[in-house]
């Protein structure tokens, strides 16, 4: 298990930050040069506008029993979080909690998981952090199924298994008016003001929660943030064009068609329109799925305790094989992602790399 924490730490000093494409490339020849050997089979694709996307499996076919999805693109950071280091039980550095370590685990899964009676593959892609249309692709080319997937980019406590993720849809919001000096507003239509009452009107349906001031009940609601607002005139010109960005975290309770609807009723009263610019699925999973229950019992009996069940807020590049796979969607202990106090939790890793093994081991 030692060489599995080295193996992260080498992992984690190449700067594969998301398009820099000579250091992504390092990182995928740096994973065949240790985990390719006799009875590993290697599959790598090049899509159009994505980066590219790796898998490595223990048969030649793409038909697997479990597969795992990780990605090994990292956000910017200073030069020195690409330098690891240990403190206690936990490794900091650029990329450990997301997601090299969990990477590692589920490759070391694999090295386990040679000559046994189990189709196991491992999934690596290489620009989550941005555009996951290397994921995408994948699943439009729809080449690989799996009975169950492996989500490790997920939780930050060992003890939990994720439930359910939200649909992430991003809008862009215009309002068109007309221009006048600012000195003689009667002359003009305002489209900031038009754009601000249409913002107004959707929070109605999606209420606004803030630090401090109006938090959820439970985080599993519907949430709409304004993340962009921009009307491009000088300091006295009436605005005669306004855009906003919003980002919606969708729970099941909220289609995409009742969002849709919900725009089109607001954009005909404020006169504005919308342009959907990003959305994909939700992962709504069931712990009673008899293969999840399964790896929970496998996972409290080396816990040592019950699993907590949970919603996670964001979204995961699972959602790919989620009408079709059980999503297991459980990875380490680690806090800070994205941060420069980044760390991930040592025992963790060991513990989700035995949990692994002992799934595996229960299919045969």
């Amino acid at each position: 298990m030692e060489k599995l924490i080295s193996n992260i730490i080498e992992l984690m000093k190449i700067k594969s930050v998301s398009g820099s494409q000579d250091e992504i490339a390092k990182v995928f020849k740096w994973i065949k040069k240790h985990y390719v050997t006799e009875g590993v089979y290697v599959k790598e694709w090049f899509f159009d506008q994505a980066s590219p996307v790796m898998l490595l499996a223990n048969c030649k076919e793409c038909d697997f029993d479990v597969v795992t999805i990780g990605h090994i693109d990292v956000v910017p950071a200073k030069n020195e979080l690409f330098t690891p280091h240990i403190e206690g039980d936990k490794l900091y550095g650029r990329g450990g909690f997301d997601m090299k370590a969990s990477v590692a685990v589920c490759l070391d899964t694999l090295l386990y998981a040679l000559g046994k009676n189990v189709r196991y593959g491992v999934l690596i892609t290489s620009d989550e952090e941005t555009t996951s249309n290397g994921m995408k692709a994948l699943q439009k080319a729809d080449i690989i199924s799996a009975k169950a997937v492996f989500d490790t980019d997920i939780s930050s406590d060992i003890c939990e298994i994720v439930e359910k993720y939200k649909h992430p849809v991003s809008v862009e919001l215009r309002a068109k008016g007309k221009n006048a000096h600012s000195s003689r507003p009667w002359e003009g239509k305002n489209a900031v003001n038009a754009l601000v009452d249409a913002i107004k009107t959707l929070e109605k349906h999606f209420p606004q929660y803030q630090l401090g001031s109006n938090l959820p009940k439970s985080t599993w609601v519907d949430t709409m943030v304004v993340t962009a607002f921009n009307s491009p005139t000088t300091y006295n010109v009436i605005p005669q064009n306004a855009v906003a960005r919003l980002n919606f975290r969708l729970t099941e309770k909220t289609s995409l068609e009742k969002l849709e609807s919900i725009l089109q009723d607001v954009c005909k009263e404020y006169d504005c329109s919308y342009t959907i610019l990003l959305s994909s699925s939700g992962v709504y999973m069931d712990v009673s799925n008899p293969v999840i229950k399964q790896y929970i019992r496998i996972a409290e009996k080396i816990l040592g305790q019950k699993m907590r069940i949970s919603c996670a807020c964001g979204a995961t590049d699972s959602r790919m094989f989620s009408e079709k796979s059980a999503i297991i969607m459980h990875g380490i202990s680690g806090a800070n992602a994205h941060g420069d106090d980044e760390y991930a939790d040592i025992n963790s890793i060991l513990t989700l790399s035995k949990i692994q093994r002992a799934f595996i081991d229960s299919l045969i």
